[in-house]
Order: C-alpha cells, then structure tokens, then sequence
C-alpha cells in the first residue's frame, strides 16, 4: 500500500532511488537532503543529529524544500557520533550489570548520549557532556545561575571532573528515573549537604530552599509568558469591533443648494463628535470595545500584556547565583529596607521577596522539627530521612527538572 505513493522529482540520497516511493524522510537540517524508508532504516547512513520530517503524501513536485535548515537540535558533535571515538560495547558493558536499565534501554542510553556529548575520551578523560551542554539541555532555565542546577550538574558529575560520562549519565538517569526512595532520599541529602561535612546546616538549608523559590518563580514565568503568547497571538480584535466600524468614510454633506443642511447639520451632531480631524463618535470608534476590552490585561503604554507585567512586579525577584548567603545572616528589618530598595529600583514590589525569607525560615525550622535534630545547628542523615517520611517535598529540589535528559 505504501508503495502507492511516488515522490516525483525526489531522488534518495544514498541509494539513488528516483522517485522515493513510499515514505519520503527529507533532512531538517541540511538545505536538500531525501531518504526513501530503506535506508532510513539503516541507521548509520547521515547525522545521528540531525532530525528528519517523515512524508508519507507527496508534496507538489515544485514545493520548494531546499532552505538552508533549521538548526541542529541535538548540541553533541557528529563527528563524534560517527567517527567510532567510543566502543559501544565497552561502554554498555560497564553500567549493564549495576544500572536500574535493561540492556536494549542502556543501547539506547548510549545512542543518546552520543547525541550530547562533546568531549571524546582520551588517556586523561572519560569524555562526555559538558556544563554548557547540560545547561543547554535545560533551556530557558539554563541561561541564569541557580543552585539547584549546579547541584543536580553534581549529582550526575560524581568524580567532579565537569563532564558527564556514560557511566554517570546511565546511572544518574537510573536513580532519577528508577530510583528507590532511599536512593533518592540519600542523593538529596547529598545535594543539601553543600560543604560535603556528612550533615546539612541551617545555613545550607536556607540556601536550597532559596534557589528552589527562585527556580519555581522561573518555571512560572516561564509558563505564563508561553500562555500570554499563545493568547495574543489568537487574539481576534475584529470580533471586538461594532458594525460601524466597517464604515471610516465620513458622511458626505446633501449637496442640494443648502437644502437640507440644518437636517445634516443636526445629524451630524448627533452622530459625529466635536473633533472635525477624526469624524468619530465617541461611542462608535472601531477601537472603543477594543481598548474597553483589552485594557485589564495590557499596561500602561498599550504594548505589553498586563499579567505579564504584574507578574514582573510582584513574583519576579532579581535572579539568584545560588551562592549568596548574605540574607541567612541580615536581620529582618535590614532585609526589608533592602528589599524595598531593590523594588524601588526595578519597578517591583518588595512584598513577595519579603514573604519568601520569612517562609524559607520557616521551612527550615519545620524541617529541624519534622527530623527531630539533636543538634540545633544541622541534620544528619538519619534524621533527614525520618523528615522525609514525614513530608516528601524534601526531595522536590531534587525532581524539579525531571530527568534532565
């Protein structure tokens, strides 16, 4: 049945079947690439990185496919890929034995990761995936500086050389994935415990919880910009118009040697406002319904939705490193004149970053309860795990990005 469908004038690139019949993939990223479905099949014939559109209906013969492509999706070097830098079963036979994978998925695993690594293996290295492609992976919340990423970067990082190998990648993709609780309870642990001293202090709960504060403010922005977008972008502003707005000529005067013209005259008025530039009434110009409408969601100067100002406003503090500890230690007042300044500054209120520090101090203090610490000043392990039974929330920090990869 398949076979019924002919590309006419498409030759595949490898085989040089002319026309394809069948299924047609054709190459995002290179300006005119076609494979026909046999050997697309085979795998190893273009770019693990590049993507194929799959047509199974002909396009018109004329359709102009040959653009300079769309950019490479997947960040790792072909060259790589391809070049036979690692050995496949090597690889896959070191984690098959001690991963939370079956050995098909672990194959799998390792064609993905060549599709991000960057860095090939040498007498000094394993090779990998570097931070700039881990960040890359993440998107929009890879672009600002955040605790919370570096210490999931670590998590997967675990001989802390700055590259993820294939055996840290299987195996931190096993434990986010697949993980049981306690491994999951005990990488967290890890992720709180920032000094690596075995237990986690005040301090270091404080700074976690912060940067998960400010990573979810980012999740949402990020969120409610795509919904905005989507909304503005279907908006109909036709549909906001009354009938008279179809009408912009003005109305011409009778014409009829002055006959008539009071009659106009007073017509005119009636329906025309006092401005002889525009002609308008006020109560029939085609953009009345339109601003009457519109003007709870956008701002002041008419160009920006007003939720995504608001927003700005009240639930977007400044962007945090992750690193800076100053506010744990700043007294309460000193940290609300800051605040207020900061609003001040950047046009944003002072109250949601005011009510964070107060509610980080409380979760740090519910969380010393919930572990029943011994030591006023940090939690062990142990006790972290008992927290953990209690409320598992303790670990969203730990499972906000998802799996990553």
């Amino acid at each position: 049945m398949s076979d019924g469908y002919v590309h006419r004038g498409v030759t595949c690139n490898h085989c040089g079947a002319q026309p394809i019949r069948g299924v047609r993939y054709h190459c995002l990223n290179c300006p005119d690439y076609d494979l026909c479905e046999g050997c697309e099949n085979l795998g190893d014939v273009h770019p693990k990185t590049h993507a194929f559109i799959k047509l199974r209906i002909p396009l018109a013969p004329h359709t102009n496919m040959r653009t300079t492509g769309a950019p490479v999706m997947y960040p790792g070097q072909s060259d790589l890929y391809s070049g036979g830098v690692w050995n496949a079963d090597e690889e896959i036979g070191k984690v098959s034995d001690e991963s939370h994978f079956e050995s098909v998925e672990v194959h799998a695993l390792f064609e993905q990761f060549l599709t991000l690594a960057t860095v090939p293996p040498s007498s000094t290295t394993p090779g990998g995936i570097t931070r700039p492609t881990f960040d890359q992976c993440l998107g929009a919340l890879g672009k600002e500086k955040n605790l919370i990423t570096d210490r999931i970067f670590a998590f997967f990082d675990q001989d802390s050389d700055n590259l993820i190998s294939f055996r840290e990648f299987v195996l931190g993709l096993g434990v986010m994935i697949k993980g049981t609780l306690d491994e999951r309870i005990e990488h967290a642990f890890k992720g709180y415990d920032l000094d690596s001293d075995g237990v986690v202090s005040r301090n270091e709960l404080h700074r976690m919880f912060k940067a998960y504060f400010y990573l979810s403010m980012q999740l949402v922005r990020d969120y409610v910009k795509t919904v905005e977008q989507d909304m503005m972008d279907t908006f109909d502003d036709e549909a906001a118009k009354p009938v008279s707005a179809s009408f912009t000529a003005p109305i011409p005067s009778t014409g009829n040697n002055g006959e008539g013209a009071d009659e106009d005259q007073t017509h005119l008025k009636m329906r025309y406002d006092a401005n002889p530039s525009t002609g308008h009434n006020n109560n029939h110009r085609p953009s009345s319904r339109l601003n009457s409408a519109t003007s709870s969601i956008l701002s002041d100067n008419g160009n920006r939705p007003r939720g995504r100002d608001t927003l700005s406003r009240t639930a977007s503090p400044a962007p945090y490193d992750g690193y800076s500890s100053a506010s744990t230690s700043m007294p309460t007042s000193a940290r609300t004149a800051s605040a207020r300044n900061r609003g001040a500054n950047n046009g944003r209120l002072p109250v949601i970053e005011a009510m964070s520090q107060d509610a980080i101090e409380e979760m740090v203090e519910r969380t010393f309860v919930a572990a029943g610490a011994q030591n006023r000043d940090f939690v062990t392990l142990e006790e972290f795990r008992k927290a953990v039974e209690h409320d598992h929330s303790y670990l969203q920090w730990f499972e906000a990005l998802g799996s990553v990869f």
